[in-house]
């Protein structure tokens, strides 16, 4: 990716100009990256379900799963702006908390987000991803849009904004 205002853009028409699918070179393109690096990432996750035929197609779902592993939610919707609330469910909009930690803990999110060349907050998003997972079902019950929020980009097709 050239740049932040060219990522911007990209992560802009992915979710908000979604289409029904993306050839390989398509999908490179969006996601900023060669389409040998979108070729393995396809093969290490589930190779035949990113075929059709001899050809590498990605759904909308498929691509929107990976660029939020590569951006990140705060990346995505600090892009979208205003625009998020009408394509992304309404728990993904962030929420700003004040913790305190035992130091050891801050520094382990803190090396791990180093390694990783993420930011803090990314690493502990994904931490807490399995936590949600396993209260997914109690939390619809008294939060309802829980599982579509933690299931996200999920198996529906996103609503288009209107221009």
């Amino acid at each position: 990716m050239r740049n932040d205002e060219d990522r911007e853009q990209c992560i802009q028409t992915l979710f908000l100009r979604p289409v029904e699918s993306y050839r390989l070179a398509e999908g490179a393109r969006l996601l900023g990256i060669a389409p040998s690096t979108l070729r393995r990432e396809a093969e290490d996750d589930r190779r035949e379900e990113y075929r059709s035929g001899d050809q590498w197609r990605f759904s909308w779902r498929q691509l929107a799963t990976i660029a939020l592993r590569r951006w990140g939610h705060v990346e995505v919707l600090d892009a979208l702006g205003s625009d998020a609330g009408a394509v992304l469910p309404p728990l993904l909009a962030l929420r700003t908390v004040t913790l305190r930690l035992p130091a050891y803990v801050v520094l382990a999110l803190e090396t791990i987000a180093a390694e990783e060349r993420t930011t803090l907050d990314d690493a502990l998003h994904c931490e807490l991803i399995d936590f949600a997972g396993t209260v997914a079902d109690r939390m619809e019950t008294i939060h309802p849009g829980f599982r579509r929020a933690y299931l996200y980009p999920g198996v529906a097709h996103p609503r288009r904004v209107s221009s």
